[in-house]
């Protein structure tokens, strides 16, 4: 590493916020002709005369921090010294890694992951314009990527209403965020890619979560569990899609997860991680693959996570879509045996704009066809399907209660025939007595073994009679 780079590794490498005097950054900040406006909570750091700003949620732990480089005089364009200076980062740039390109008002940015000897893996963006003949400079420095998710709106906005005197126009980039480079479609046009599909998708968010636009992804995440738990879906734009559907979902897993985190196998608690791999056709018309695997940051194996990624392919192109929350088996806000709808409900939301598909009723009915049995602890329940569109159901509650000396089991048993109505991802089941039930329902092959065997699936989400909640039940095909 040449001196200039040790100099501007050292201006933005990782401190610890022990022992640092925290006062409450002051606003407006001038550095040249630059003015900003701090976000709300941020903290100010003086470390023998560097100054740097931390975010609300930082801790001596995990860190997100702005540092605001002294303007310099130079006859270079804006693009010419940014390069300049991510050139002198190289050395640094974790292998393997992309580094990413964009615009912010009148800010370039380039965003790449680094290491520094003995400390762990970070994510660095560099802003840079110009007015006049002065440069000037932003560094914003992480080392946890939920922080950046979390913070990077805050900081886009401050930079798109920040005052620069002169400001020359920010140049054209050469690629869009993620690798994705838009194309010469529009938004809104079929084949479309790049960070305009962003507009192309049409969800519901899950009740009480937040969405947020971020320069390359629309995010999504759920409040504050009581174990302090938040999950987190990004929208990404959307790509090319290859020949095979399963390469496009582990690639798309591998730039979203793998750049920041590791492969876990084990849960915090010891067990084995619930990976899988699932194949499906949503009721929309268009085929979807999903990759779940335990993920963790280097430094931090037992802070292990469930990493998922979607993509939908849509003819010659893919939407993708990624989530992060603790093991399925205990998450509050994604889990599957705490009641939470969070995925089934975004899932059966989710469409796209300009995306017509035909009439899916026969091919959903060809996979719905079949024998389904579901059981829990206390209920079991039973369904055949038959393609031209009967069904017949068997199902079974447990009640128990303590009885003087003895536990009293009264079971209750229900079953009907009738008729079921397919709309895309809704179904309507029709009992021969007139009794109507509206749901909806997805049928997916899973794989547990990376791919060697596959489970049919079939998941149906009904409104209870009882109580009015939502609940899923997961069927599995006999």
């Amino acid at each position: 590493m040449t001196r200039t780079q040790i100099r501007l590794a050292l201006l933005l490498a990782s401190v610890a916020l022990t022992g640092f005097l925290h006062v409450f950054a002051q606003a407006p900040l001038t550095v040249g002709p630059l003015t900003v406006t701090l976000p709300p909570g941020w903290t100010k750091n003086d470390f023998f005369g560097t100054v740097k700003y931390f975010s609300p949620d930082s801790t001596p732990q995990q860190f997100l921090r702005l540092q605001f480089l002294p303007a310099e005089e130079t006859t270079k364009s804006a693009a010419q010294r940014h390069s300049e200076i991510i050139g002198n980062l190289a050395s640094i740039v974790r292998p393997g890694t992309t580094q990413q390109n964009g615009v912010t008002g009148n800010f370039i940015w380039s965003r790449i992951e680094v290491q520094l000897p003995s400390q762990p893996p970070q994510t660095m963006i560099i802003y840079s314009a110009k007015a006049g003949s002065t440069y000037v400079a932003i560094g914003l420095e992480t080392d946890h990527p939920e922080m950046l998710a979390r913070n990077l709106p805050a900081v886009e906005a401050m930079l798109t209403s920040a005052s620069l005197k002169g400001a020359s126009a920010p140049p054209a980039v050469s690629n869009a965020p993620k690798g994705n480079a838009p194309t010469g479609n529009a938004s809104g046009r079929p084949g479309a890619t790049g960070l305009a599909t962003l507009d192309e998708y049409v969800f519901t968010a899950p009740a009480g979560w937040a969405a947020q636009k971020l320069s390359d992804a629309i995010m999504l995440s759920s409040p504050p569990s009581e174990t302090n738990e938040k999950c987190l879906l990004y929208l990404m734009p959307m790509r090319p899609a290859s020949a095979n559907l399963l390469q496009d979902a582990n690639n798309a897993f591998r730039d979203m997860w793998l750049r920041s985190f590791v492969l876990r196998n084990q849960t915090p608690a010891g067990f084995a991680f619930p990976e899988s791999i699932i194949h499906g056709y949503s009721g929309q018309g268009w085929e979807y693959v999903i990759v779940r695997k335990g993920i963790a940051q280097p430094n931090n194996p037992q802070e292990s996570r469930l990493g998922f990624v979607v993509v939908a392919k849509l003819d010659n192109r893919i939407a993708v879509i990624s989530g992060l929350s603790k093991d399925p088996l205990v998450s509050a806000c994604m889990g599957e045996n705490r009641g939470t709808t969070n995925w089934p409900k975004f899932f059966y939301s989710l469409s796209f704009k300009n995306w017509q598909a035909g009439d899916q009723t026969q091919t959903m009915r060809k996979l719905l066809s079949g024998e389904w049995i579901a059981a829990t602890a206390t209920a079991g329940d039973k369904i055949t399907f038959a393609g031209n569109g009967r069904f017949a159901n068997a199902a079974a509650a447990q009640q128990y209660h303590l009885g003087t000396n003895e536990l009293i089991t009264t079971t209750q048993a229900y079953f009907g025939n009738g008729s079921y109505t397919l709309r895309g991802n809704a179904i309507t089941l029709t009992q021969d007595d007139n009794r109507v039930d509206h749901g909806f329902f997805r049928v997916e092959q899973e794989s547990k073994d990376e791919g060697r065997t596959w489970a049919d699936v079939l998941y149906l989400m009904r409104t209870s009679s009882v109580d009015g909640a939502e609940y899923e039940l997961r069927f599995k095909k006999q």
